[in-house]
């Protein structure tokens, strides 16, 4: 049977950039937005819910051991992405990922296909049966599932947190060098004062005041920390405890982003980075004929709790009270001034989408050198602090050592 039409009233802008409002009819929200596209229309809002909702209430939450970690949703996206370019069918790809094992992948699969048996919706069954709870994928599926192009909206999904996760891979990898030397480095100096130096504390007990003030420095340093070893052993271990679990729960990311906020070049690594992702999100959610306040809210839930969260909400505020897109950007100074040229290039022409996707490629590149420059001076200015700590250490001890030689013979 023929899908009804149905009315939908809009807030857009034109080639100009003024806004107009109105009504305008489609099969869905889709379908209204193509019909404005169509009439040189860049619409901002419509009037029905448009897949960037919150998740519904009373919504299932999957059962433990079957929610899938970033890097294990990643993967599963780009093989049903793989499946679904090749005409196959979602209910069989699912299928055919499911009958892989019994791996964690292939168990989400064989519990999505047999909810989209059960009449689920792809997005509904993702979420539910695979623990899928990222907003900017549940959008794309939403969307597609009303426009059929499945595979793509898949393939994008799998993209964006391909690269989420690159990032992390590789400000993982390049700390990860300087971090076990800084750790061995620190266990070598704290074994010495614990165990080493206070071998020679009773050849200087009653004549300590002869000693440099290095050396008695070091001394004393020594005296605390070879009391206090086991608390400090049970820290260590409660403090890597802490962090495997903060690992484990997805808390970790959001914790050293706090921390990394604090330091300024480290803030606007972070921010350049987020800011990248955010419009490599937008730019893909606005090409799919998701609306402008539909694709700025699910930009902002999908952005960690912050600053940039904070201004993305305003910015999402901003333009549903009228503002221009680039116009809220520049006020909330997330964006570099070339980038705002390029987000107005694209109201004006009415291709927001394609533009705020190029402007996400030039700002990766950005990204990446300020990502490499960060991780080049950062490693060797780590070694050089661990070398001077190390050397400075050894300089007081073998000075304490020479004063101890001094006052015995």
């Amino acid at each position: 049977m023929e899908q009804a039409q149905k009315t939908f009233s809009y807030v857009a802008r034109d080639a100009s950039g003024a806004r107009q409002s109105g009504v305008v009819s489609g099969l869905d929200t889709n379908d209204a937005t193509r019909v404005l596209r169509a009439q040189g229309l860049f619409p901002i809002s419509l009037d029905i819910d448009d897949g960037a909702s919150a998740p519904r209430a009373g919504a299932r939450k999957p059962k433990d051991g079957a929610h899938l970690s970033p890097r294990q949703t990643s993967d599963f996206l780009t093989r049903l992405a793989k499946l679904s370019g090749r005409q196959i069918q979602t209910e069989r790809a699912l299928a055919i990922i499911g009958d892989g094992g019994q791996d964690p992948i292939s168990r989400a699969a064989a519990r999505v296909r047999d909810s989209l048996r059960e009449g689920a919706a792809l997005s509904q069954a993702l979420e539910e049966k695979a623990g899928v709870d990222d907003p900017v994928t549940l959008s794309l599926v939403k969307g597609a599932e009303v426009s059929g192009d499945m595979g793509s909206a898949l393939e994008t999904a799998a993209d964006i947190m391909q690269n989420r996760l690159e990032i992390r891979r590789r400000i993982v990898t390049g700390l990860m060098y300087p971090g076990i030397l800084l750790f061995v480095a620190l266990m070598s100096l704290g074994l010495i004062m614990i165990a080493i130096i206070p071998q020679f504390r009773p050849l200087i007990e009653d004549r300590i005041d002869l000693v440099p003030v290095m050396g008695r420095a070091v001394f004393a340093v020594s005296g605390i920390l070879a009391g206090l070893w086991p608390f400090i052993l049970l820290t260590l271990i409660i403090l890597v405890g802490g962090i495997l679990f903060a690992a484990r729960r997805g808390m970790l990311g959001p914790i050293l982003v706090r921390v990394g906020n604090r330091i300024p070049f480290v803030r606007r690594l972070l921010l350049r980075n987020q800011m990248m992702l955010l419009l490599h999100v937008l730019g893909a959610l606005l090409s799919r004929e998701i609306t402008l306040s539909g694709a700025l809210r699910v930009v902002s839930k999908s952005t960690p709790t912050g600053t940039v969260r904070q201004s993305m909400t305003q910015v999402t505020q901003d333009v549903e009270n009228g503002a221009a897109l680039s116009t809220a950007m520049r006020e909330q100074n997330l964006l570099p001034q070339e980038a705002i040229e390029m987000i107005r290039i694209g109201e004006e022409a009415g291709d927001m989408g394609g533009m705020i996707s190029r402007t996400s490629l030039d700002m990766r590149a950005a990204a990446d050198r300020d990502l490499e420059r960060f991780l080049l001076l950062f490693q060797p200015a780590l070694i050089v602090g661990v070398g001077l700590l190390i050397g400075v250490s050894l300089y007081a001890l073998f000075s304490a050592i020479v004063s101890v030689n001094a006052i015995t013979f």
